[in-house]
């Protein structure tokens, strides 16, 4: 292993695979900024390293956190409400085929609404 010059920690070698499109974009921001395509890779990590730390929701995680934090989720409720239901709970299948033929429950808002 080489020492670095900026270091005292050793350097060490790897193999980084890019997708093709990332090639000439790449090598072309390499030569525009005189660097290497190396110190332009290194730099990027580095950049990515000393960054925040992010981390990413999935879409429901968003929601309800965003529900919470607004007070627009109660979670006592479901608790609550959990004393109700008795049984497995349905599938969604079995739903779909209970509520088969029913008006949707937009049209029931729209006429208790009087908009009809």
């Amino acid at each position: 292993m080489r020492q670095s010059p900026t270091t005292t920690l050793p350097e060490w070698k790897i193999t980084v695979r890019l997708p093709g499109t990332l090639r000439e974009p790449a090598r072309e921001k390499a030569r525009r900024t005189r660097r290497s395509l190396n110190r332009l890779i290194t730099d990027a990590v580095q950049r990515e390293v000393e960054q925040p730390e992010v981390v990413y929701e999935t879409e429901r995680e968003r929601t309800l956190r965003v529900l919470k934090d607004s007070g627009l989720l109660d979670e006592s409720l479901g608790a609550e409400l959990g004393k109700y239901i008795q049984g497995p709970v349905p599938t969604l299948e079995e739903v779909r085929k209970m509520l088969e033929g029913q008006p949707p429950l937009s049209e029931d808002i729209i006429e208790m609404r009087g908009e009809l």
